[in-house]
């Protein structure tokens, strides 16, 4: 309620009846001075004293508060965004500036300074994601991996949505990866954007050239494995060329070739055989020394590849030899990370070694002890009946699983049936889905897809996502799916193809399907390429396996990492494992970074759970850091413990994107387009101080109103305590009780 303009009352009592008692208390004191034997004047001093304590008090229980309205102007925000992509670095005019420069210039040109002074101006630096920045404009690093500028301005004008915004200056060269539109809240900020590359009048010619254009290689490989490295090279002009190519390692040169090219040719292929001797991150390198050279920054490609040593070894143990049998192995065998080591079962139950590389020499049978299964990753069981398996072999079956192991039953009517596999001992309770009475494998042309949580998990999730999955000829079914499995691939009607669970440490795969092998018959032409079902099986087998990656109980530092080559500007997640014994719990491990430009970084690791953010496939404790690389090349990376007895090392390639340098000139139409979309404008670049007339003006007026409370006082506690003394000394001179 206000009173009395700016004062506000929030009484404690209705005001109606404040007054009521107020004239009550007043009339009762009037009456009871009035019997008393004092003068009139005597009597109206003590009643003005009784009434202005009353008035006080009255006063307290209104609470009485002030308002103050105040007012004032903002000035409108303008955000300055710098694309800080790497393809800002090129330019096309070797006499022209290149269009960092321009950026920079514009963003450090006292005269622009003066025309934003009357705005907030907000600066952004956007490629691949997009970062506030506040640095000065020469420190700006122009590496970015890639350029989002519709993602970006999406997010822009979501940050800026509860702003005044003015609109939005965009330094780029309209290159953009994203493919994004513009969102309706973006519609609304005007964007204005200065030419920062001049266009060219005429076509140019440029240097010859030749370059590395693309480089295919394993990134995991096993140690005196070989593997093949192509390198793809590329020219510009024309005649006759030829060149030496080398493919080293660190230092060292391992193979050389020359590459010839006709006169009508611009890119040549080149293999080299590449075999590991040793394990761990190896540092590879392919130059070229072209003659003449126009550009002499893209002769060189470097990658890393991870050496392991060859322990993904594969039991596979089958019923009588089918096509699945046929085609399952062929896919594991072209895949030189694993050793298999395949059986089929004779007629008396036992098994025969049908490996076609190393395994178990000679015809020795597969024994299903502890000591025996602990030399593979991975087991599959095929379409075998329970007999097969004693209750000895079923619990080494189950502790294998439990400790680590994967498990895949790619079975059919024997192995799923009612004598199957689920009436073994100790084997039923891994089974990712029981049979129903009466299941069988129903056989039809069925159509499947992935679940929605099968595009998503890592056992299928690199596969191609494609709207058509081929068909299934067969599927097992009525099946129960375990609670604790999930359904990866299922048919049209629900019916599940694919299931996998975890059991222990280790994962179980089910496959309810005697026909996808025929997957495998719309692999590409030639062999040139895996066709899917060679991919499906590889990448169920490698989630299966326990990973090298897996945390290994010791005592010893072990470092982690997602991947070992990274772009410009990404987050890079470093973990690490260490029981720390007797150290003292508040003791960081210590990350040290050696950057390409020899700085030295230091980042103290704190405690955290690791997981796949640093390629870990079990949660764990453990420590981490992040850091962002900066500058092409390569990262060396040492973390310590507290008290320096150990020591981990690995190494970091940090590549800015190949898709981003492209040598393509300012995309005029996409800006032209942003600018008039968005009510902004596209201005030559001499036009860029006339361009802020054309960007709005228009401060916001805000209100703010303070209201604070004036009954709470001291001066009213004193008042009525000051009133009260007086009318008590009056009292006792004119000796009233």
């Amino acid at each position: 309620m206000t009173l009395f303009g700016a004062i506000l009352v929030r009484p404690v009592l209705p005001i109606w009846l404040i007054a009521l008692l107020l004239l009550v208390v007043a009339a009762v004191a009037w009456y009871t001075y009035r019997g008393c034997s004092l003068t009139l004047r005597q009597r109206l001093g003590l009643w003005g004293f009784r009434m202005a304590a009353l008035l006080i008090i009255a006063w307290l229980l209104l609470q009485a508060e002030h308002r103050k309205v105040l007012h004032d102007k903002e000035a409108p925000l303008l955000a300055m965004v710098v694309d800080v992509s790497a393809s800002m670095t090129e330019k096309l005019d070797p006499a022209a500036e290149a269009r960092r420069e321009r950026a920079i210039e514009f963003l450090s040109d006292s005269r622009i300074d003066k025309l934003c002074k009357r705005y907030r101006v907000v600066r952004y630096e956007i490629g691949s994601s997009v970062e506030e920045s506040t640095g000065a404009p020469g420190d700006i690093l122009f590496n970015g991996p890639r350029s989002n500028i519709g993602t970006a301005v999406n997010e822009i004008a979501g940050r800026l949505r509860v702003e005044n915004a003015a609109g939005l200056i965009l330094l780029s060269d309209g290159l953009d990866q994203s493919g994004e539109s513009l969102s309706p809240q973006a519609m609304g900020v005007p964007v204005f954007i200065p030419e920062i590359e001049e266009p060219m009048e005429a076509k140019q010619e440029q240097k010859p050239d030749a370059w590395v254009a693309d480089v295919s290689y394993p990134k995991m490989m096993v140690v005196n494995w070989k593997g093949n490295v192509d390198v793809l090279v590329r020219r510009r002009g024309n005649g006759a060329l030829s060149f030496p190519i080398h493919f080293r390692q660190g230092a060292t040169v391992l193979r050389s070739s020359m590459i010839e090219f006709q006169p009508d040719e611009q890119f040549k292929q080149v293999s080299f055989s590449l075999e590991p001797l040793e394990i761990g991150q190896i540092l590879y390198q392919v130059e070229i020394t072209p003659v003449p050279d126009g550009d002499p920054d893209n002769n060189s490609r470097t990658f890393l590849v991870e050496v392991t040593d060859p322990k993904n070894r594969v039991l596979y143990l089958e019923g009588a030899p089918r096509w699945e049998f046929k085609f399952l192995k062929r896919a594991l065998l072209a895949e030189k990370n694993y050793q298999l080591s395949a059986f089929v079962q004779s007629g008396q139950g036992t098994f025969i070694n049908f490996s076609e590389q190393a395994g178990m020499a000679g015809g020795a049978t597969p024994k299903m002890s502890v000591d025996e299964l602990k030399a593979y990753k991975v087991i599959i069981i095929g379409d075998v009946d329970g007999a097969a398996f004693k209750e000895a072999d079923g619990k080494n079956l189950s502790d294998f699983v439990d400790r680590g192991g994967g498990l895949l039953f790619i079975g059919a009517g024997k192995a799923y049936g009612e004598a199957g596999l689920q009436k073994t001992p100790h084997v039923q309770e891994m089974l990712p889905a029981l049979s129903k009475p009466g299941a069988q494998m129903t056989e039809g042309r069925f159509s499947v897809d992935f679940t929605p949580g099968g595009r998503a998990h890592p056992a299928t999730s690199g596969l191609p996502q494609e709207t058509r999955m081929p068909p299934v000829l067969s599927f097992w079914t009525p099946v129960k799916v375990s609670e604790l499995s999930t359904t990866l691939i299922a048919t049209a009607d629900g019916s599940p193809i694919l299931v996998v669970r975890r059991y222990g440490q280790g994962r179980v795969a089910m496959i309810l399907s005697d026909s996808l092998w025929r997957w495998q018959m719309g692999g590409a032409e030639g062999g040139t390429d895996r066709g899917l079902y060679s991919s499906f099986v590889t990448q169920l087998v490698h989630w299966l396996a326990p990973s090298e990656k897996e945390v290994e109980k010791t005592g010893l530092l072990q470092v982690f990492t997602a991947r070992s080559e990274v772009e410009l500007r990404e987050n890079v997640t470093l973990g690490a494992v260490w029981d720390r014994g007797g150290a003292p719990a508040g003791d960081p491990l210590q990350c040290r970074i050696t950057t390409p430009d020899g700085r030295r970084l230091s980042f103290p690791m704190v405690p955290c759970t690791l997981s796949l953010d640093v390629g870990l496939t079990k949660a764990t404790n453990g420590f981490k850091c992040m850091f962002r690389p900066n500058v092409e090349g390569e990262y060396q990376v040492s973390v310590t413990t507290p008290n320096g007895s150990q020591e981990q090392k690995l190494r970091l390639l940090a590549a800015c994107s190949e898709n981003e340098k492209t040598g393509a000139p300012l995309d005029r139409d996409y800006l032209e387009s942003l600018a008039a979309d968005t009510g902004g404008k596209f201005v030559p670049w001499k036009s860029r101080y006339s361009m802020f007339k054309d960007i709005p003006f228009k401060p916001r007026e805000t209100q703010e109103i303070k209201e604070y409370p004036i009954w709470n006082r001291w001066v009213w506690v004193l008042a009525l305590t000051a009133l009260f003394c007086a009318e008590w000394w009056w009292r006792r001179r004119l000796d009233l009780v």
